[in-house]
């Protein structure tokens, strides 16, 4: 086996647009020092990002530091998903994804996990295997997703399920997933970060992490981003069903943040239509009560693969 150093012009991370400035630190944005707290504890997490290249080896091996025992990482095969390799204490510095297979030419993703911090620094493979970039994504660009739990993939059992990925995978696109659970707020210095990834496309799901807060900063963020890449559409999408709208005032807020997200894409429309409008109750109705987790907020695995087929043809209709 010969081991590769990581990041290399064979082998990339996908989905982490500062990993330049942040590597051997797997984080999905720059070290900041004004960013708000919550978004900056998030951040330190690779959601929705994942490790890709090409290769006939019949064995591939990570070494790894600092990652938490129980994380998974997702292995998908051209296109596919194969299993979660699961990180123990006993392993972490030579994880195995894959062994005593046979040496075919394989498109390998492998996802990073939501919620937990790790470190990859080489991949093992056959001494004598060949290693090529992952297989372009047919000049389709990148899709930037900035949010809330929901857009980070909370609440999917696996790292590769959540809807960021999904639709990455549909749509056959570089998707770089800036969502940060119960920190989607919209300031300024973290909307400035997101105008500096280049995208084909935005998509703003900030979901109830938003709060009560006026229109004044989810103007703001159209306005910042409309500046910046004028006539890049930008999708917004309302707060998904929470079945904790049975609450009176869990169901004023949801409807605060639909109003504001409503009457914030009316100011800002513009002849072009670069801004578009989803209700998130659309994707995830009350009739999908199923799709909810256990505790009744965030999709389930059932709940991100709904929210990424009613997605897509919205996203594919905006860059149309």
């Amino acid at each position: 086996m010969r081991w590769t150093t990581l990041p290399s012009d064979e082998v990339a991370f996908s989905g982490l647009p500062w990993i330049a400035e942040t590597f051997p630190r797997l984080c999905r944005l720059p070290e900041t020092p004004d960013l708000p707290r919550g978004v900056s504890e998030q951040a330190r997490f690779a959601s929705g990002a994942h490790l890709g290249f090409c290769s006939d080896t019949s064995q591939l091996h990570l070494k790894m530091a600092h990652a938490e025992s129980g994380s998974g990482l997702d292995l998908y095969v051209d296109g596919q998903f194969w299993h979660t390799t699961k990180i123990t204490d006993d392993d972490k510095s030579d994880v195995v994804c894959f062994a005593d297979l046979p040496p075919v030419h394989r498109d390998i993703s492998i996802y990073l996990p939501l919620r937990n911090e790790l470190q990859i620094s080489a991949c093992g493979v056959d001494d004598d295997a060949e290693i090529t970039p992952s297989r372009p994504h047919a000049g389709r660009g990148t899709l930037v997703l900035y949010g809330s739990s929901v857009a980070q993939g909370i609440g999917a059992g696996r790292p590769g399920m959540g809807y960021s990925s999904i639709l990455g995978r549909s749509l056959n696109m570089d998707v770089v997933n800036l969502g940060f659970g119960g920190a989607g707020k919209a300031e300024e210095q973290v909307v400035d970060l997101v105008s500096q990834t280049e995208a084909c496309s935005y998509v703003l799901d900030l979901g109830k992490s938003y709060g009560l807060q006026s229109a004044e900063a989810y103007l703001a963020m159209l306005d910042k981003l409309g500046t910046v890449h004028p006539g890049v559409p930008i999708v917004c999408v309302t707060p998904i069903y929470s079945s904790r709208e049975v609450r009176a005032d869990y169901e004023q807020l949801s409807e605060h943040t639909r109003a504001v997200v409503r009457d914030a894409v009316e100011t800002c429309s513009t002849q072009d239509g670069s801004v578009v409008l989803i209700e998130g109750e659309v994707l995830l109705s009350s009739q999908d009560a199923d799709g909810l987790s256990s505790d009744g907020l965030h999709p389930n695995e059932l709940g991100h693969t709904l929210i990424a087929q009613r997605l897509q043809p919205v996203i594919e209709s905006a860059l149309a």
